[in-house]
């Protein structure tokens, strides 16, 4: 039976619109798998954080105190035979303290005060800057005060990328056009880089951030939960 030109044009327009959806499910799937697999990664953390409290590791570390200790050299072997390139980068390496220390300064100012006005659940300080590693005998005092030193400025970037994530994910939450591999931990629920129509709808969603389950202020974050809701 032959087709005429008005049922072949609603044919193809049937196709393309079939063809539309089909792409916006693999978006959404593919959105829902990334999500499903930091929410994967989450819980192996939460799991393993388990694990090692149940071990108790700082018991461990009594216990074998003695036998660590036998490990411990001398602060003056630590600089002796001196290495000249360790003595040439030591400005480069410790001049960063100032600029560091006035970085957290503004840091901390931003965080304060910014996120108190936006609503956005603080940041725990106490969940990024450990220093635990200074209890450890077999390290001398020098050792000990680089491990503090290399512990403060990693955990400081760390926490600033969290910080500048939800600060993100408030302003502007939207992915790359290219596949990132490092993210934050708020990257995953940003829109697609073409979805215009999701960005306009779940902008405001996004602004609730009660879904963090390590929110510094919990009468915050209902606060927040409440208001979204109610527009």
């Amino acid at each position: 039976m032959a087709i005429n030109k008005n049922e072949n044009q609603d044919l193809i327009a049937r196709l393309q619109e079939m063809q539309k959806k089909l792409s916006a499910k693999k978006e959404i799937g593919i959105q829902k798998l990334e999500q499903l697999r930091e929410e994967v990664k989450l819980s192996f953390d939460r799991a393993i954080n388990s694990v090692e409290l149940r071990i108790n590791i700082f018991k461990e570390l009594r216990a074998k105190r003695d036998q660590l200790k036998t490990f411990k050299i001398s602060s003056f072997k630590t600089f002796f035979p001196i290495n000249f390139k360790y003595i040439v980068t030591i400005p480069f390496i410790y001049g960063i303290i100032i600029p560091g220390l006035i970085f957290h300064l503004f840091l901390e100012i931003y965080h304060q005060v910014c996120f108190r006005v936006y609503g956005i659940p603080r940041v725990k300080a106490k969940d990024y800057f450990i220093y635990n590693r200074k209890l450890l005998p077999y390290l001398n005092w020098i050792e000990k005060f680089n491990c503090i030193y290399c512990s403060y400025f990693n955990n400081l970037l760390q926490y600033a990328i969290e910080i500048s994530g939800r600060t993100e994910r408030y302003w502007c939450p939207i992915k790359y056009a290219t596949k990132v591999t490092h993210t934050h931990s708020q990257y995953n629920k940003f829109v697609g880089y073409l979805d215009a129509k999701d960005f306009r709808e779940k902008w405001q969603d996004l602004r609730d951030f009660s879904d963090l389950k390590d929110c510094a202020d919990e009468k915050k974050c209902d606060f927040v939960k409440k208001k979204t809701s109610n527009k």
